[in-house]
């Protein structure tokens, strides 16, 4: 049994890394209508885009999940954390990390590329381990729910293209050799992988 829960998680992980760039585009992609589907200037209501808050309230317990991953994964690359930051504009729920000085363009990169594959994994897991353990219909829902939660916040989010601006802008010439690097593997890569199912 041990041996091959070993075996579905291995196969769990490649197959996470596989799909990341998939599950991020359809991620963000989702979370640009949404936002760009409410008012532009006024509210009508509690909120500017009633829908995008609603989601993002149904779906906390992913960004809880996706924050703390990214946290540790942070950590481990030694980028200067000042916590965890909250907001609520216009009634959309966001949690981000507090950085001090933003790290090198590779290490950023490194880090929110294995925080996405880490998050993403836990992601199909909660798909997959209640239907191997067999579990009860409740626990299934709840997995799944969080299984949803957790991949609909592995968007690419506004905070991250902040912090690879303030990156390539506190290292400019490294930061841009670094960042062209990191894309040209990263294609490389994903074209002998593949992108998909």
């Amino acid at each position: 049994m041990q041996a091959d829960l070993l075996t579905l998680m291995t196969a769990n992980l490649l197959f996470s890394v596989k799909i990341t760039p998939l599950v991020v585009v359809i991620a963000t992609l989702i979370r640009s209508f949404l936002l760009f589907s409410g008012n532009k200037r006024a509210f009508k209501s509690w909120t500017r885009n009633a829908l995008l808050s609603a989601v993002t309230i149904v779906f906390l317990p992913g960004s809880i999940v996706n924050t703390a991953v990214r946290y540790v994964v942070c950590s481990l690359f030694k980028i200067d954390l000042n916590g965890v930051g909250a907001g609520s504009t216009y009634a959309e729920l966001n949690l981000f990390l507090k950085v001090d000085s933003p790290p090198r363009v590779a290490i950023l990169i490194s880090a929110l590329y294995v925080s996405t594959v880490a998050s993403i994994f836990i992601g199909f897991s909660l798909l997959v381990l209640p239907v191997v353990f067999v579990a009860g219909a409740p626990l299934q829902l709840l997995c799944w729910y969080l299984a949803l939660a957790v991949l609909f916040n592995s968007s690419l989010r506004g905070g991250d293209v902040s912090l690879l601006g303030a990156a390539l802008h506190g290292h400019p010439r490294r930061g841009i050799a670094e960042l062209i690097i990191a894309v040209v593997i990263l294609a490389v890569f994903y074209s002998f992988v593949g992108v998909g199912v």
